[in-house]
């Protein structure tokens, strides 16, 4: 780590991207040039063949560390991976969830992770309040989810489902993730709002491309995700 800078840990769950992943990694080493230690936990979730790391990336300042699952587990399985790794090493200052797929911006990062720095618990990203070019359907969705999320975690927010989130570490150990799939999302803000813990929310710019439109969450998902947080609170503990 660099002497005198603030730490932070991304964790950022990645599955078959392997156009993505580089140039997501080597823009985060960019925008933490010198003002931030920074420090990526990838898990690879099940990939084939395994996802391929630059090694010149890595640099004082910049750190990599990968974990891979043996097997596909999901989006919220692999970032409850990259929790437990980033809580059992080095103490961070603040915490980053990002996704691997070049939707979320490196500077939108750091600047949720600043927030934190400057005392914030938790940060969601609003992709409505930045830049972001939202397909007029996914933006549709998005809106009425923001009920559905009301109604489950009683934080009425602007943005739902956004994976651009920042956390302290109080907060970070609050958060223990069951929902393998894409329900963690959901499930993440029962467990703060349930916590106690403070929210506050800020402008991210979210980029879509055929590419992460075909492969990102599909509206006909909401019914798995509705069917895995009804398990939940039938079989699970999710107050726990």
């Amino acid at each position: 780590m660099s002497e005198g800078l603030a730490t932070v840990a991304i964790l950022m769950p990645a599955y078959e991207e392997r156009a993505a992943l580089g140039p997501t990694l080597a823009s985060l080493r960019e925008a933490a040039r010198g003002a931030l230690d920074v420090t990526v936990f990838v898990v690879d979730d099940g990939s084939e063949p395994a996802l391929a790391i630059d090694h010149d990336l890595p640099r004082p300042g910049f750190a990599i560390v990968v974990a891979r699952h043996a097997i596909n587990l999901g989006q919220g399985a692999a970032l409850e991976t990259a929790r437990n790794l980033a809580l059992a090493g080095a103490r961070f200052d603040a915490y980053v969830t990002m996704d691997a797929d070049g939707q979320h911006g490196a500077d939108d990062a750091l600047a949720l992770a600043t927030r934190v720095l400057g005392g914030a618990d938790v940060v969601f990203g609003d992709r409505f309040g930045g830049g972001s070019n939202v397909p007029t359907l996914r933006a549709l969705v998005l809106r009425a989810a923001r009920i559905f999320e009301w109604a489950a975690t009683g934080l009425f927010l602007a943005d739902a489902h956004n994976g651009l989130r920042a956390f302290s570490r109080r907060a970070l150990e609050r958060i223990p993730i069951q929902q393998n799939g894409m329900a963690h999302a959901t499930e993440i803000r029962q467990r703060v709002a349930r916590a106690g813990l403070a929210v506050v929310e800020a402008p991210v710019s979210v980029r879509y491309s055929d590419a992460t439109l075909a492969k990102g969450q599909r509206t006909s998902g909401a019914i798995g995700i509705l069917q895995d947080l009804a398990l939940q609170y039938l079989f699970g503990e999710p107050g726990r």
